[in-house]
């Protein structure tokens, strides 16, 4: 899945370099949630050895200078 979504990094729910533990941490978050929340892992694509970040997808916005391009890496529904 290589789809561009953009955010805000101030709306990040966790970040890590190992891709592992933060799946284990959305795990726990979308467990946390009563399983109600699309929890998305993201990395940047000019940086993909870059940390990932988890966001919740609803927080999701349209393109715009204050916004980042990621590439979807998992999406936990």
């Amino acid at each position: 899945m290589e789809e561009t979504v953009f955010f805000n990094l101030g709306n990040a729910i966790a970040s890590n370099f190992d891709t592992k533990e933060l799946e284990r941490t959305a795990q726990i978050e979308y467990m946390k949630r009563n399983k109600k929340s699309r929890l998305v892992i993201v990395n940047d694509p000019d940086n993909p050895a870059q940390e990932h970040v988890l966001f919740d997808l609803s927080d999701q916005e349209k393109p715009s200078s204050t916004n980042y391009a990621f590439k979807v890496k998992k999406i936990i529904e």
